[in-house]
Parts: structure tokens; sequence; C-alpha cells
């Protein structure tokens, strides 16, 4: 990989770092991360904000840092922040944008988005932080909408101008090279990602500390391209120092720290590491409690992804405990998203009634899930839409209830319907999977559960 920095020497210099540091901690402002962002959009430039998964510049005051304790450039302190027409334009044509972006109105949105560009340039002048942010913003746009080519040169001109501006060592330069490293990943450079990544590190350890959101941020980024690269244990240590930094802060009980634990819980149950799958689910099952109540829809998915990893390590009597809650919970919940669910659950569950020699109650359980995931595999195949993973995951889940019911009825007309079906579709789903490894090999292990 085309970086010096490897992630265990990052996490060695994060806890050298840690330990001089004393445990400071930080006020957390929510960080983006892909899947997991706001829609609101960058009028100045220092404030560092999320939208469609990919950090940029935003807030009113061009003098304020996300968190308290940043350290303002000089320049910010000497030079009040320009206001003319103009500038006043940039203002309305920005918020125009962001607000036609969250109602997915994006072509009306990249108009006032490209104007506000123009009307920051004339009023700012060029080389003005403020430019930069209008260029992140389109940036953005071209990013949502796939252009990646556009996308990765107006990212790469707010970083030249920010760089310009505030100088090599500046918290607004270390999130322009984030940004830039997510438009490189998500075009499959994996070197280009990684490397900018440990550059937008390495500026905001210097210029946040190691106790900062941004910073945890792009460690769990990190995380995921080595993921891509199959290298999940270097991923694994990245995403618990990350963890860490959050609960440092304040932060343990929040939507990213949650969604970092559920990935270091999926690597450890990839590489068969059971007990500490277990040990992260039970964390996140606990945190969503403490957050959403015993009886939030949320809690239905902790507590099936828990079972999952009992069901692994023979503790079938809490694993039915954990998945008839799950079911209880999804039976309130309407469309087609609850009902996807609840199948998934009442799957676990027959197989551990399988497993534990109930075959009628499995037979039944099983029959209920496929009422919902044979129309619904076929419902994905159709839905060019939906994300890969997600019509590839209902595909896998009816092969699996299919080869189930297969065994549970020695294999009767309804179960040899079923397998027929799912085989039909299994080969189908196979182009669209190829493109990652985990859904490839999801599909492969589905297919020898039906031979």
């Amino acid at each position: 990989m085309a970086s010096a920095t490897t992630a265990r020497s990052i996490v060695r210099r994060c806890a050298s770092v840690d330990a001089r540091a004393s445990n400071r901690a930080r006020t957390l402002e929510r960080a983006g991360e892909d899947g997991e962002a706001t829609t609101r959009w960058a009028r100045a430039p220092l404030v560092v904000v999320a939208f469609g998964g990919v950090a940029a510049f935003g807030g009113m005051d061009p003098n304020v840092g996300r968190a308290e304790g940043v350290a303002k450039d000089a320049r910010e302190a000497r030079e009040a922040p320009k206001s003319n027409k103009s500038t006043a334009q940039w203002r309305i044509y920005t918020d125009l944008g962001r607000t036609l972006v969250r109602e997915g109105k994006l072509d009306e949105a990249r108009r006032y988005l490209e104007r506000a560009l123009a009307e920051a340039r004339k009023g700012f002048g060029e080389g003005d932080a403020h430019v930069a942010a209008a260029m992140n913003n389109l940036a953005e746009l071209d990013r949502i909408e796939e252009k990646w080519e556009k996308s990765e040169k107006l990212f790469a001109e707010a970083l030249n101008i920010l760089r310009a501006a505030f100088g090599e060592n500046h918290p607004a330069v270390g999130t322009a090279l984030h940004n830039l490293a997510g438009c490189r990943l998500k075009q499959n450079d994996i070197d280009g990602a990684y490397e900018l990544y440990s550059k937008s590190l390495e500026r905001k350890e210097a210029t946040l500390g190691t106790n900062h959101p941004e910073y945890a941020t792009t460690l769990y980024h990190m995380a995921e391209v080595l993921c891509r690269s199959d290298r999940k244990e270097d991923a694994a240590i990245l995403l618990e120092r990350s963890i860490k930094v959050s609960e440092e802060i304040g932060a343990a009980h929040t939507d990213a720290c949650i969604r970092r634990m559920k990935r270091l819980a999926q690597l450890f149950y990839e590489g068969e590491r059971f007990e500490d799958a277990e040990r992260v689910r039970r964390r996140v099952l606990f945190s969503l409690e403490h957050m959403n109540g015993d009886d939030h829809v949320k809690i239905a998915g902790a507590c099936e992804s828990l079972a999952v990893v009992l069901m692994r390590t023979d503790q079938l009597d809490e694993a039915t405990a954990l998945l008839e809650r799950s079911a209880k919970i999804l039976s309130q919940v309407r469309g087609d998203g609850g009902a996807l669910a609840l199948a998934s659950t009442r799957l676990h569950l027959a197989e551990i009634h399988a497993r534990t020699g109930n075959v009628d109650k499995a037979r039944k359980l099983c029959l209920l899930a496929l009422d919902v995931l044979s129309p619904s595999a076929l419902d994905a195949l159709r839905r060019e839409s939906l994300r890969t993973e997600i019509r590839v995951g209902i595909v896998v889940q009816h092969a699996r209830a299919a080869a189930l019911l297969r065994t549970l009825t020695s294999g009767n007309s309804e179960s040899n319907r079923q397998v027929a079906s799912a085989s039909e579709n299994l080969s189908a789903v196979r182009d669209i999977a190829h493109v990652d490894a985990r859904l490839a090999r999801s599909v492969a292990d589905a297919e020898s559960a039906l031979k």
C-alpha cells in the first residue's frame, strides 16, 4: 500500500499521545461517515460538517472551529469577513441549494450552487476559503451523482485553495484531504485513498489532537480502506482506536460510535473471533437500549445480530430469547422493511429449532419466512435501484430458507419448488455480487447449501 504509515504504527503513536494528554475530553458534534450523514451544506469554510457521506466545510462564522479548543489561524484573526452584494447572494444561493438537495431536486440545486460559487469568487476573491467551501459543495453534489472526475477535480481545487490560505497545518486542510480520499475510494483507487487518509490523519493529529471526533472519523475510513485490501486485522485495530476515542470524549452512545462498533463486530465475526464479536455486539445492544429504550425497532436488529454470534458458540437458549424479543418488536412494525426483518428473525429461530430437534416448529417458522422472502427475492432482482448488498442479501436469505425447508420436509414438492427458484435467483444475482468479495462468498455459500 502506498503509505509509510501502517495501521499499527498509527495506533502506537496514538497511545503515546494519549498517555501525555491524560484523557482530555472534548465536546462532540457528530462527524459524517458513509451512510450516516446529514444534509447540512457549507456556507463558511472552517467548520466541518457532513452531507452525503463526505465531510465538507460549513457553518455561519468563518472564524469558529468545530470543537472547543481549536486554535485559530493568525490570518483569520486579522481579517474581518467581507460583506458586499456578492457575498450576500452567495449565502442566499448556498441556502437555496442545500434546501433543494434535501428535497432531492438535484438539477435545481446545481444551478444555485454554481451561482454560489460564482458569487463567492466575485465577493471574496479567487483564493478565499469561502470559494473552497463553494467548490466543496459542488464536488459533493457531483459525488452524489457519481460524476467522479468532476468531483475529484473540485475537491482537489478546494484543497489547493485552503493550503494557500491557511498553510499545511490547519484543520480545514485535514478535512479537505479526507474529502478527496473519499472520492478516490469511491473510484476504487485503494492506494490513493489510503495515502490521502493517512495525510489527513496526520494533519488532524497535529491541529486537533488524537482525542477529537474528526480524528476518530478518519481512523474509521482508513479501516474501511484496509478492509478493501483484505487487511482486516489492521482494520480492526483502527476501528477499536476510533471507538476508544469516541468513548473518551463522551460519545460512546452516539450513532457514529455504534456504527463503528457494528463494523468491528462484523470483522470479528467474519474472522471467526466469536468471543470478540459477542463482546462488541453486547456493547452495541447496551448502547442502543441506553439511547432508545427497550422496545425501539433498532433493538430488534441488535438482538438478532448478537443471537447470530451466540448460535455459533452454541449458546442457544440465550439466542432464542434474543430472537423472540426481536420478533416481538418487529411484529409491530409495518411496511416491507419490517416484514423482511421479521422473516430473517424467524429464519434464525427456525434454524435453532431444527438444531434442537423441534422439527414442527422449525418448519412452521421456515414457511412463514418464505412467505415473505420468496416474492421479495424476485422483487430484489428487478429493482436495480436497491443497493447491491441489499439485493444480494435478500436473495441469499431466500436460498438459506429454501435449503432449510428441504431438510425439514425431506424434499417435498413445495421445498423442491423453493430450491429451484432460489437456485435461479442466485444465478441471476451472481453477476452483481462479484464486485464485492464478501457478497460473492455469501452467494457461493448459499449455492453450496442448495446442492
